[in-house]
């Protein structure tokens, strides 16, 4: 070889090298299929949002957009655990839709969807039981918030979706981090937590009474305590003047009613103190909220006497002689049952320490078991996403349970004041609680003395359960 060829070979040698070098310098790639999220204020220095300067007078180009993650799941199976068939059955328009969009997901992903059934009261314990053994038997499980908060989670049976899903996405609730979040991390996630409990009142007593409908009291922002307990007063009366009180004001039992009232004053039964439940139930706002319910029966005397029979409280409103109640959105259609389009449903009334509407709720969430296929995860996330009505949008039965539009949108709007219920979780202790605001409410206990005595009983089940 002459010298001058020898040089220019060096030289092309030399050029090879340059270029493997520079596109190495670009760092590694992150796990398969989790695209790293860019920050542009943090390449260019600028506000997000704000444009690029051009350059030397050329127009600015806009950056191709990159190209679509692709998960190839090699006919591995999308698990999918709940008490209820997940899956698009024939028979019906939507069903039939489901069915197709799993076909989709199916080839494109590679994948089956795989369905499975279990008896809604072993799902906690079977899932538990697959993670100890190191196979989940689930990528995605449907469980209620409580069930698996805390137990589930501190003993590490539940895998965070942060690095999963994007949450903050316009495609899941906004306020998800709350409903699926425990001490930081986001573990359950749907597309809309749904609406909650309310008020449920009989507009057909309050205009005999000549009282003001608490929707337009709602919409001037006046519906609170002591709107609401005047409406509960003046609805409490003898009708037919036999001497007895046949028209109540409220109907309630406290399993519902109280948790709910104490949320209404920024209040809540536990919080979470370095990654546990710790009572808050005799908090301030907790134990203003108790002496409300107290009065409402012992003062006031406003609320039908409760009879050992749960339904009591349902049945006495349906029967026109109560002018409110407690209730969940779904108990709507039966109420329009009896009741015709004689009824109204808002918002729990603002107590006196709230700047907003609050209510308690318990959701059902879909979680992630500890070694399940993230993949898996990704995809049953976008199928739950192309089926479910979003945040805001209302299937045919929703839309049946109220006869105004008003109620209706309050239903909506409620499930996004809820304040979970994270203690029903905890063995024993709703009954215990339940039991101490049974005896206030039937004037056997002030809330003071029942909360000093139940107090070391509730926590002493909360330091059990979170060992």
């Amino acid at each position: 070889m002459s010298k001058k060829r020898k040089k220019q070979w060096l030289f092309v040698v030399v050029l090879v090298i340059i270029a493997l070098l520079t596109g190495c310098t670009g760092g590694g790639s992150g796990p398969a299929n989790e695209p790293k999220p860019k920050d542009p204020a943090a390449e260019t220095g600028q506000k997000e949002g704000q444009e690029d300067p051009p350059k030397n007078g050329e127009e600015q180009q806009e950056p191709e957009p990159e190209p679509e993650q692709t998960i190839d799941m090699q006919g591995k199976p999308v698990r999918v655990l709940s008490w209820g068939y997940a899956g698009g059955e024939k028979g019906t328009e939507a069903g039939e839709e489901r069915i197709a969009l799993e076909q989709e997901l199916e080839k494109k992903y590679n994948t089956k969807f795989q369905f499975d059934q279990i008896p809604w009261g072993d799902i906690q314990d079977k899932i538990t039981a697959s993670v100890v053994a190191g196979e989940p038997i689930a990528d995605v499980f449907l469980l209620e918030r409580s069930r698996a908060f805390p137990s589930m989670l501190q003993k590490d049976f539940l895998q965070p979706i942060d690095g999963i899903l994007d949450i903050d996405s316009k495609q899941w609730p906004a306020d998800l981090r709350k409903t699926g979040g425990f001490a930081g991390k986001v573990y359950g996630f749907s597309t809309a937590v749904g609406g909650g409990g309310g008020i449920y009142y009989n507009k057909a007593i309050l205009k005999k009474e000549g009282l003001p409908d608490p929707q337009e009291l709602q919409d001037k922002g006046e519906w609170n305590w002591d709107t609401f307990l005047d409406i509960a007063k003046k609805t409490t009366k003898d009708t037919n003047g036999d001497g007895k009180t046949d028209q109540y004001g409220l109907a309630l039992t406290p399993t519902n009613f109280v948790p709910a009232f104490i949320a209404s004053n920024d209040g809540d039964v536990t919080k979470v103190v370095d990654g546990k439940l710790a009572f808050a139930g005799d908090d301030e706002n907790a134990m203003e909220a108790l002496r409300f319910y107290s009065d409402l029966s012992n003062v006031h005397k406003v609320v039908k006497p409760q009879t050992d029979n749960w339904d009591d409280y349902i049945n006495a409103f349906n029967e026109g002689i109560v002018a409110m109640r407690y209730g969940e959105g779904w108990e709507g259609g039966g109420i329009q049952t009896n009741l015709g389009s004689e009824y109204g449903f808002v918002f729990i009334p603002k107590g006196p320490k709230a700047t907003a509407y609050h209510n308690a709720m318990q959701p059902t969430l879909w979680f992630v078991p500890k070694g399940a296929n993230p993949d898996a995860v990704r995809i049953y996330a976008e199928y739950l996403i192309g089926y479910m009505p979003q945040e805001g949008e209302l299937d045919d039965w929703t839309e049946s349970l109220f006869a105004d539009r008003k109620s209706l949108d309050n239903y909506i709007e409620m499930g996004k004041i809820m304040t979970p219920k994270d203690w029903e979780g905890i063995p024993d202790f709703g009954q215990e609680i339940g039991n101490s605001w049974k005896n206030i409410g039937a004037g056997k206990e002030t809330p003071e003395t029942a909360m000093k005595k139940v107090r070391p009983v509730l926590e002493g089940l909360l330091d059990a359960a979170q060992k």
